[in-house]
């Protein structure tokens, strides 16, 4: 029934309707203040020539006015051949110098999961690209996990193809990735795709603002709640000859190889190569997260020159036009800004136009006169082109950060066409300090397309925006146990990780950080890879000596290495003896409050006093401990109960409630304790009982696997008799396939009998940890065993574990394994001058590999060939084996791996097979073993293990038949796919019957 409609009469219209107005206002309010909302630049990455491979190296670079520039080197161009002082000369370049990054060809395609073979064609923009994005994310705190699904955007300023270019003018070397791997759009893609990112995913040709007008896209992008995260990079690679002396032809550069910007010798610029990135997050996100800031964006505008004087002239009218709604949009005036970033690229002309639209605006003298600075980055590092803009805001942000005004190199004499006089402009020539108090420091980056596409880019301080949010340093706390995690994608980069952080704890702002806060982060703030290391430290000079020791590749007493895997759920085990008490029971109610809580509770459901019972207690400090390893997240995959143990382990299993299980103990304890072993007297005790079915596998000592509805008041007679061996038990739980088991009591009693069983069966991968131990601090014995599950691969939520915390760190980046990639074999070396920085990423974070598939016939039968009947003919062990080192070799030569560097349990895909790849894979497994099969076996089992124990079924002696077969019948009338063996088509054959053209192509047109 409708509503009537208000009269005028109507008393309530009036309030109504100033509350309709009100809630209208607000909402606009709230729209507008998230349109201008500013944007958090949390992470930094770069790698810029002269040795800025971090933020505090490219700052060092800054502070001693390093000037990168150099001759051209001999691994890109022979200089002779392409070089002319006469610009006019045909087919010659009269650039001589440039700003050069060492060893561009290097990459660890590993990390990514891309197969060497695509390396080698992909342009090392997009490698370059990946390397420096890691970085700047790990420097935000933000792993691949974190990130993965997530709606984060990825905007990338880039025009260069230089690579592609190569390829093109040899079209004998163009492969499969050859257009993929050299085209622009592809290099935020990638890492869209690698990192499993939602958001926008975008590369931006503007010339020279590219990367800038990057910077403002992504800035609308989060205002407007399209994306959460925005990571924003732009970059530039100088590799072909051709494409400078186009450059030489017609554009300004020059003679001297400097850009002597702002200066009366100016006569052009000078092309120079890197990459910067930049991490977003709207303010109050990352405020709300605890991410440290390096810098915040107030505002940016975009504009274009429109009919000017040419296509490529600067127009003055237009920069001012930029500037002026980028300060508005910034709600800020000229006059406040202390730092200009000036496209500033050292022309003639450009030059004094740039400095009389910056007069007009940031000149003027408004009130209390400030200096403005006014500089370029071009004078350090030479033109980025494409990446101009980002390597601006990477200066401006450290400038902002450390309160310094970093030196203009190359000036000597002002422009005889610029005018400074009467403004508050200067160029500093020495670094500066920036005087103006944080609250009141803002900054300013410029950059002009050579086709008129304008940015300007407003940015403060943290604490120009939120001054209340000022960093404020971490405070020690007690001394006491914390769990300190590293993790590599080799052991020899896990050396290097722990000799990075060793170095940074010795060294700068490391010396003064607190251990908790390093351990934090560590935990909390970085993507967990393969190969892991855990462990529990007291004091920084304890971790020092750890990391000192790792370093050296030598494992230090207490630390727990492994290389993770996917080991399942643990086996929990339940002991009868000893039990835990005293101080220890009370410092580790004291350190993790979630198991203070479970034991109260389960005192309560006992009704019985502390320390009244000792039955009552073993099993409330038994659940307890096994509530505080599930609030870490690690739930039991079975259980295991010994003697009066056993009686926790029903509760822990599901087959008793809380209070069923406290009342089997409380009478237990009573008739141990008055001596009374009588049956009768227990069960008539425990009349009522209501067990019901387990939720998890409940082994009884003997190893039988209980069924929690019998656990009525007559099975728990055995709790009166002296506790049994539990070895059947343990032995029936590693024949499940059980690996892990945590032992839950004061002292291991049962982690002994645990690897005993274990070694008995010829398993090498179990891996039993017991809670507690006499010798050690309670929290720090339980860290002990949280250290060595993370090792092996266990999931634990690591934020539980630690407590609340909210100050994290910048600490050391990954170091790099590098490897030499080109599209064809080169004539020279690239530089062998290689910074030991390496670069991994989780293969889980790129992609899981896929689960174990429903089984089913993937092969097409065929009479056995000579090859074979000798396959056949082998002993199955040693035919096993040789099975998998065949296919290990095959799979590296297909994907051109180093074949120590394969994981025979990693994905072939996550590696970078596609669909050619296995199709050549199938050709030359047939070759080999001398029969057919559908090449859906390769996506049905992507890992060497998986695909050589499902070929070992193809090539395994049949048993002889026990009767006379019946007439073959066509495979149609069976139901069965020739192609497949399979009855439905399921996708799998779908797509291998459109393959088997592509997946035909001859071996040795991709392996000769």
């Amino acid at each position: 029934m409708t509503a009537p409609l208000p009269t005028a009469n109507d008393p309530t219209l009036l309030k109504r309707s100033l509350d309709a107005l009100k809630d209208l206002r607000a909402r606009f309010e709230a729209l507008e203040s998230r349109g201008r909302e500013p944007i958090a630049i949390i992470g930094l990455g770069c790698r810029i020539p002269g040795g800025g491979e971090t933020p505090e190296t490219l700052w060092k670079m800054l502070r001693g006015k390093v000037d990168a520039v150099s001759e051209v080197p001999a691994d890109r161009w022979d200089l002779s051949r392409y070089y002319d002082a006469d610009v006019a000369t045909p087919g010659r370049m009269h650039m001589r110098y440039g700003a050069f990054l060492d060893a561009p060809d290097r990459f660890d395609p590993y990390f990514f999961g891309i197969s060497p073979r695509e390396a080698e064609q992909m342009d090392p923009q997009q490698r370059l690209f990946l390397e420096v994005a890691w970085h700047a994310l790990e420097d935000a705190g933000l792993s691949a996990k974190a990130l993965a699904g997530t709606d984060t955007g990825v905007f990338v300023g880039a025009n260069g193809n230089d690579y592609l270019q190569l390829q093109l003018s040899e079209p004998q070397v163009l492969g499969t990735y050859s257009l993929v791997g050299g085209t622009n759009c592809i290099i935020p893609n990638r890492l869209s795709y690698l990192l499993d990112l939602r958001g926008p995913s975008m590369a931006f040709d503007t010339a020279c603002s590219s990367s800038l007008v990057a910077v403002h896209q992504a800035c609308q992008s989060l205002r407007h709640g399209e994306s959460s995260t925005a990571i924003v990079g732009g970059l530039n690679l100088l590799l072909s000859p051709v494409v400078s002396v186009a450059h030489s032809k017609g554009l300004p550069l020059a003679a001297d190889g400097r850009c002597k910007t702002f200066d009366s010798r100016a006569d052009g610029y000078v092309r120079g190569e890197g990459c910067g990135v930049v991490v977003l997050k709207r303010l109050s996100d990352a405020i709300a997260a605890g991410d440290p800031v390096w810098a915040v964006i107030h505002g940016s505008a975009v504009n274009q020159d429109g009919l000017s004087n040419g296509l490529t002239a600067p127009n003055g009218g237009a920069q001012r036009a930029v500037i002026r709604k980028a300060l508005e949009r910034a709600r800020l005036t000229g006059s406040e800004v202390g730092l200009v970033e000036a496209h500033g690229t050292g022309t003639s002309l450009g030059d004094p136009i740039e400095v009389e639209a910056l007069s007009e605006i940031y000149g003027a003298a408004e009130g209390e006169r400030r200096p403005c600075a006014l500089g370029s980055i071009k004078t350090n590092i030479g033109h980025l082109e494409a990446g101009a803009g980002i390597v601006g805001i990477l200066k401006v942000a450290l400038s902002l950060k450390h309160g310094v005004i970093p030196a203009n190199l190359h000036f000597q004499a002002l422009n005889p066409h610029i005018s400074l006089d009467g403004t508050r402009l200067y160029v500093p020539t020495e670094s500066t300090p920036w005087t103006d108090p944080a609250e009141r420091r803002y900054g300013a980056v410029s950059s002009f397309g050579a086709g008129g596409t304008n940015a300007h880019v407003v940015l403060g301080t943290l604490e120009s925006a939120r001054p209340e949010a000022a960093a404020r340093p971490s405070v020690s706390g007690a001394e006491r146990a914390h769990l300190l995690v590293l993790s590599a994608r080799s052991r020899k980069a896990l050396s290097n990780v722990a000799r990075r952080l060793a170095d940074h704890l010795t060294s700068g702002a490391g010396q003064h950080e607190t251990l908790e806060d390093v351990c934090a982060t560590a935990a909390l703030r970085r993507t967990h890879h393969d190969h892991r290391v855990g462990l529990v430290v007291r004091t920084r000079e304890e971790a020092l000596q750890q990391l000192r020791a790792l370093q050296q590749d030598v494992r230090p007493p207490g630390a727990w290495t492994g290389t993770a895997g996917r080991p399942g759920r643990p086996v929990f085990l339940f002991p009868a003896e000893p039990r835990l008490s005293g101080a220890r029971l009370a410092a580790l109610g004291r350190d993790c409050p979630v198991f203070a809580q479970a034991l109260e509770r389960c005192r309560g459901a006992l009704q019985l006093g502390q320390g009244a019972d000792g039955v009552g207690e073993h099993f409330a400090v038994q659940v307890a401990l096994a509530e505080l390893w599930r609030s870490w997240g690690v739930e039991p995959g079975a259980v295991l109960g010994q003697g009066v143990g056993e009686i926790a382990a029903a509760h822990v299993a599901g087959a008793l409630s809380l209070e069923d299980a406290a009342r089997v103990a409380r009478e237990c304890g009573a008739l141990l304790a008055k001596g009374d072993a009588a049956a009768g007297a227990l069960s008539a005790a425990l009349a009522g009982l209501m067990p019901r079915p387990t939720a998890v596998p409940l082994y009884s000592e003997d190893g039988t696997v209980l069924d929690g509805e019998s656990l009525g008041a007559g099975a728990w007679t055995r709790c009166l008799r002296r506790p049994a061996q539990v070895l059947p038990g343990i032995e029936e739980s590693l024949r499940a396939g059980h690996v892990l088991f945590v032992e839950l009591g004061a002292e291991p009693v049962l982690t002994a009998p645990v690897e005993e069983a274990a070694a008995r069966q010829g398993l090498t991968d179990v891996l039993a940890v017991s809670c507690l131990r006499g010798s050690q601090d309670a929290l720090g014995a339980m860290l002990t065993s949280v250290a060595a599950l993370h090792a092996a691969g266990l999931g634990l939520l690591l934020e539980r574990l630690l407590a609340p915390h909210g100050h994290f760190l910048r600490l050391p980046t990954y170091p790099f394994e590098r490897e030499s990639f080109w599209f064809k074999e080169r004539p020279v070396t690239m530089l062998a001058s290689v910074r030991s920085t390496s670069l991994e990423l989780p293969r889980a974070a790129v992609r899981d590999t896929p689960p174990e598939p429903v089984r089913r016939p993937a092969e097409v039968r065929a009479p056995a060939s000579p090859q074979l009947a000798g396959w056949a003919e082998l002993p199955e062990r040693e035919r096993a084996t040789k099975l998998r080192s065949l296919v290990h070799a095959e799979v590296a030569r297909i994907l051109k791996f180093d074949a120590a560097r394969l994981d025979p349990k990693g994905g072939f895909f996550q590696m970078g097979m596609d669909s050619v790849m296995a199709g050549q894979l199938r050709n030359r497994l047939e070759q080999q073993l001398g029969r057919k099969f559908a090449v859906t076996v390769i996506f049905e089992n992507p890992t060497v293990e998986r695909l050589s124990r499902q070929l070992g079924t193809f090539v395994t002696p049949p048993p002889a038949p026990a009767t006379p077969p019946r007439e073959p019948q066509p495979l149609a009338s069976q139901g069965l796919s020739p192609a497949t063996g399979g009855g439905t088509d399921s996708i799998a054959d779908l797509l291998a019957r459109e393959l088997e053209e592509t997946s035909s192509i001859s071996s040795k047109d991709h392996l000769s």
